[in-house]
């Protein structure tokens, strides 16, 4: 199957807290990106839960709090290699904040700055 994100992706390991109408939950993601994160967790909230996200990068000052939805559940146990948790796609997150993580993702991953969306410009001709 192909792979459909489009941002680029950062393996990391921090701490996310993170919010429902119900509870207030922490677990660790596993990767991150401008477009969303992956949480693992043993216990993973049913798709379509609308949630709230607060994390800080390592070596970035900002605090995060970013409203997402749950878009993928690999739930315990599983015969998938990848750890049990959920996709959040974010929702709801502000250019300043999105701009941080894509820069965070590209230090991490040494891609460029370029959005995937943007094609290369093509040398002027002389």
């Amino acid at each position: 199957m192909p792979d459909r994100r489009i941002d680029p992706r950062a393996e990391v390991d921090l701490e996310v807290h993170y919010r429902t109408a119900q509870e207030f939950l922490s677990a660790y993601a596993r990767n991150i990106s401008g477009g969303g994160m992956y949480i693992r967790s043993q216990q993973s909230l049913p798709l379509n839960q609308a949630v709230r996200v607060r994390f800080t990068l390592p070596g970035v000052a900002h605090k995060f709090e970013i409203r997402g939805i749950v878009v993928w559940s690999n739930p315990a146990p599983s015969r998938s290699s990848f750890p049990s948790g959920m996709a959040v796609k974010f929702t709801e997150i502000d250019p300043k904040s999105q701009k941080i993580i894509s820069d965070f993702v590209n230090k991490v991953t040494g891609t460029s700055s370029t959005p995937a969306s943007t094609p290369p410009q093509k040398p002027p001709e002389t």
